[in-house]
């Protein structure tokens, strides 16, 4: 089978390239951000890569000349916070490449058999994290277009999608780099430093933190089945941790002498509570994550220091 990843040189989509480019072809789309990437992106031996952007009809076109079966559309500009200061970079990545990927495929030059979203909890707002939530409020400019691009795509995709709202990722491999997202590696990287890490609200928020294997596993589980054909899906844990906690157990990990500032600072754009139920994807997929927070955090605090070595 042919699979293209758009966005597939990231965290989540560089794991899933190296579970499946020993049995099928792997095409990646990525433009190569340094902010996520740095100045030297790795390349997966064995992987076709086109560099370019979802913005571009031809971009597109190159990387669907490769005749791919599945897309992962995984090529997203990420983070609430950037999403508030630079609207049209998000909606012209976010929405425009998804309308331009749409009207390719809806034209039937192409024999594509399913496309899998990687969409985003960032779509309900303070709303339940249900999928039979229809009253969905994003707060922020991500998590409208993440919302969008679901609608686009539930509205006028001609082929069998899968639709997958991760919770807050994080692993081993995760960006170092990027200021913007993943709030586990920025924490990380303060606290080696020796710096003092802020908690936003009172240090009320909570987040549903899923450790990147389970998300993988979970995604490829969509790639074959019709079971999930046409349907929405959470992917998290169903528990809720509170940002605070997470980062005492951090600092406990990688520098104790670090400090915790907490303030009722509310940065516009950020949401108090978000767990995801996953009934649906349980019951449809036999699927439950396996890494808690505390073995999780280890693992990626264990790579973390390994990366600063090199």
């Amino acid at each position: 089978m042919k699979i293209l990843l758009t966005g597939g040189a990231g965290f989540i989509g560089s794991k899933i390239i190296y579970k499946l480019k020993n049995e099928h072809d792997i095409i990646v789309l990525d433009n190569f951000l340094e902010q996520i990437h740095g100045t030297a992106p790795i390349k997966i031996d064995g992987v076709t890569y086109v560099e370019g952007d979802v913005r571009n009809i031809s971009d597109w076109e190159l990387a669907l000349s490769y005749n791919p079966d599945v897309i992962f559309h995984m090529a997203s500009e990420t983070g609430t916070g950037q999403s508030m200061d630079e609207i049209n970079r998000y909606v012209t990545t976010n929405i425009n490449g998804t309308s331009i990927m749409l009207d390719l495929i809806n034209s039937g030059k192409y024999n594509i058999k399913k496309v899998i979203l990687t969409s985003s909890r960032a779509v309900y707002g303070e709303g339940k994290n249900i999928e039979s939530n229809y009253e969905l409020k994003p707060l922020s400019v991500y998590g409208i277009t993440k919302l969008t691009q679901e609608q686009l795509i539930t509205t006028s995709c001609k082929v069998p999608y899968t639709i997958l709202r991760y919770q807050n990722v994080f692993g081993d491999g995760q960006s170092l780099n990027n200021p913007y997202t993943g709030i586990i590696s920025i924490f990380s990287n303060i606290f080696k430093n020796g710096g003092t890490v802020e908690i936003y609200d009172n240090g009320e928020p909570t987040r549903d933190f899923i450790y990147v294997d389970d998300i993988v596993n979970v995604t490829l589980l969509c790639m074959n089945n019709n079971i999930s054909d046409g349907k929405i899906y959470n992917v998290g844990t169903g528990i809720k941790t509170s940002i605070l906690s997470m980062a005492e157990k951090l600092r406990d990990i990688i520098n104790p002498n670090s400090k915790i500032n907490v303030t009722n600072y509310h940065r516009k754009g950020d949401i108090m509570h978000a767990n995801g139920d996953i009934t649906k994807i349980t019951n449809d997929l036999n699927w439950e994550p396996k890494i808690d927070i505390d073995f999780g955090l280890s693992k990626f605090v264990e790579w973390f220091k390994s990366e600063l070595k090199n």
